[in-house]
């Protein structure tokens, strides 16, 4: 199996992606509802580990979508993992920011290493749709960002709320629109 046949196999078999971008959409969307709702340090421990709840929901419910079975590829395999593990990279960060108690940056932080994982998967998937997503949920985070530093000074509960509301509300359209494709 050559490149081009295992990104179509891999789409078709994941159907782009959607179950993650669901399960992500919907996590993203409790740590929104956590900046409403709870103290600032409850809320960025929400956001931080949502992606541990959401990671195996997504794994369920791409094992419950019919379809073809996943293709394997050795090579293209680890090329996968190393794609969906590069975003740890950038965990230093976030994590300075929550030991330096900068809770409501948190938010813009974990965005940053979402945008700039989707990326690869435009070519691992073969379609355009993760960099349109990530282009989408980084502009909608800037303008949220800075509408409420106007609004009520840097780094805000209300931008770090926001900033997780559209990025849920923006990944769950990407799923709809992968369920589409």
């Amino acid at each position: 199996m050559d490149v081009e046949e295992y990104t179509r196999a891999l789409a078709a078999a994941n159907r782009y992606g959607w179950a993650f971008l669901a399960a992500y959409g919907i996590t993203w969307l409790v740590a929104a509802a956590a900046w409403a709702r709870a103290r600032a340090r409850t809320a960025v421990i929400v956001t931080l580990f949502q992606g541990m709840v959401a990671l195996p929901v997504a794994q369920a419910l791409t094992l419950l979508t019919p379809g073809p079975p996943p293709p394997h590829h050795a090579a293209l395999d680890s090329l996968s993992v190393t794609i969906a593990t590069g975003q740890l990279l950038g965990l230093p960060v976030v994590i300075f920011l929550v030991l330096s108690r900068r809770y409501t940056l948190v938010p813009l932080g974990m965005v940053i290493l979402v945008v700039v994982h989707f990326a690869p998967y435009s070519w691992l998937y073969g379609t355009p749709l993760y960099l349109v997503l990530g282009a989408a949920i980084s502009v909608a985070a800037a303008l949220v960002s800075h509408r409420t530093e106007r609004e009520g000074g840097p780094g805000s509960i209300a931008g770090a709320h926001r900033t997780c509301l559209s990025t849920g509300l923006l990944m769950l359209t990407g799923a709809a629109v992968a369920l589409a494709l």
